[in-house]
């Protein structure tokens, strides 16, 4: 196994959550620790990511595949940034493992490309990327910060487990993913889409993947693109979304 799994708590309910390129899993999450208190929490490490084996690049695809091995016969799933393209590809590929799906920023610049915020950050990618070759770590993630138009202090030198990141994101091509919206949008399950309100690109991308969803999008300021830093806002929202999910009341997610 490629991946790795940290379990928090057993209770009835499980949780699935995958993190984003910058982070490992119990980074990324460190706040939905407190979930343990009712619910079991799978918390996955990607390939490649924290202690895991080394990759020689990112594969969506083989993420998606393992989240889909982590739902087992059923879970919720939450992915931040990348890990939220990621989820939607694991539900698009077994539907009928996810009890629910919450989104937080996920870099799904295509579904929005239209949008002049999403367009601009888009090619302020591109073009990093295109100019990025063998400046160093610590100069490509800074340039990565920038093009998103992201406020985030790096230390120089970078720690090795964010290093080990960075190797991987150079690997990416965000405004390239692909998700399938079609099948993630006519399953059943509910639907939760958050964003931080900070980047004109980011909330577009999520206001276009809450109307193709048709779910409500919510908003929750103060942690940038890292929503779930918040801690109990986002987990009373994560909290009412599963507990829905469980007990479902005429069709309507609070």
């Amino acid at each position: 196994m490629g991946f790795a799994v940290e379990r928090w708590g057993n209770g009835p309910e499980r949780i699935v959550l995958v993190h984003g390129s910058l982070s490992v899993g119990t980074g990324a999450f460190s706040e939905q620790r407190a979930l343990a208190d009712r619910f079991t929490v799978d918390v996955v490490t990607r390939r490649g990511y924290g202690e895991t084996s080394p990759i020689a690049r990112v594969d969506i695809a083989q993420d998606a595949l393992d989240v889909v091995e982590v739902l087992g016969d059923g879970a919720h799933l939450v992915g931040t940034s990348m890990g939220g393209v990621v989820s939607m590809n694991a539900a698009g590929l077994r539907p009928d493992l996810v009890r629910s799906l919450t989104l937080i920023e996920p870099p799904a610049f295509a579904l929005a490309a239209d949008h002049p915020d999403v367009r601009r950050v888009s090619d302020a990618m591109k073009r990093h990327w295109r100019e990025a070759d063998g400046i160093g770590d610590h100069a490509f993630v800074t340039g990565f910060v920038a093009a998103l138009e992201m406020e985030m202090v790096l230390p120089d030198p970078l720690p090795p487990a964010l290093a080990n990141a960075v190797r991987n994101l150079i690997t990416e091509r965000p405004w390239k993913v692909d998700v399938p919206i079609g099948i993630v949008a006519d399953a059943a399950f509910p639907k939760l889409v958050v964003t931080g309100g900070w980047s004109g690109a980011f909330d577009a991308i999520c206001r276009r993947l809450a109307d193709l969803l048709e779910t409500d999008l919510h908003v929750l300021t103060g942690a940038g693109h890292g929503v779930q830093k918040l801690g109990p806002p986002f987990n009373s929202l994560l909290t009412r979304l599963v507990e829905h999910a469980a007990s479902p009341l005429d069709g309507v997610v609070p």
